[in-house]
């Protein structure tokens, strides 16, 4: 592996700074392609075993921010999403009700006070949006999936009801 890596900013979460995050990188001499585990800084005091990382960002990619990156892990195939555990709950919960109930009178406190200041319109907007939100950043991955896998079902669905118009 080389001592030198690079991303785009498309791949970062907000803030990641001095947070573990999974990434995608390239090294900067092979340009081979790998997700990792990692904490990344733009200043590489703030971690153990700092290797440089450029951040291409803007419309072209052509612009370049010096981060530096700290690789955990390589290996996080184990931490894969278990597909067909996905598919099986993705159906299941499509014919179930979709209302998730917290009983929190802290969590409603809070949600409820951010509808109240204009950030959302409500309460179940704020709870979606915050939720979706932390989902995708903390498990990019199951969220990529689901994604994949729900446009997959969709299509088939389409298909299908294509197909069934046309035998009727």
């Amino acid at each position: 592996m080389s001592e030198e890596y690079v991303t785009s900013e498309t791949n970062l979460p907000p803030e990641p700074e001095g947070k573990e995050i999974t990434l995608q990188i390239s090294d900067k001499d092979t340009r081979e392609i790998f997700n990792t585990r990692a904490r990344i800084s733009r200043n590489p005091d703030a971690l153990t075993d700092p290797a440089p990382l450029t951040v291409v960002k803007g419309p072209h990619e052509n612009k370049e921010e010096k981060w530096y990156i700290e690789i955990l892990t390589t290996d996080i195939e184990s931490e894969s999403v278990d597909r067909k555990l996905l598919r099986t709950t993705l159906k299941e919960v499509k014919d179930d009700a979709n209302i998730i109930n917290t009983r929190s009178d802290e969590v409603k406190t809070l949600l409820r006070y951010l509808v109240e200041t204009g950030q959302y319109s409500s309460v179940s907007q704020a709870s979606r949006t915050i939720m979706f939100e932390y989902l995708a950043d903390t498990y990019p991955e199951l969220v990529d999936e689901y994604v994949d896998l729900k446009v997959e079902l969709e299509h088939q669905e389409l298909l299908d009801a294509n197909q069934e118009k046309h035998d009727g």
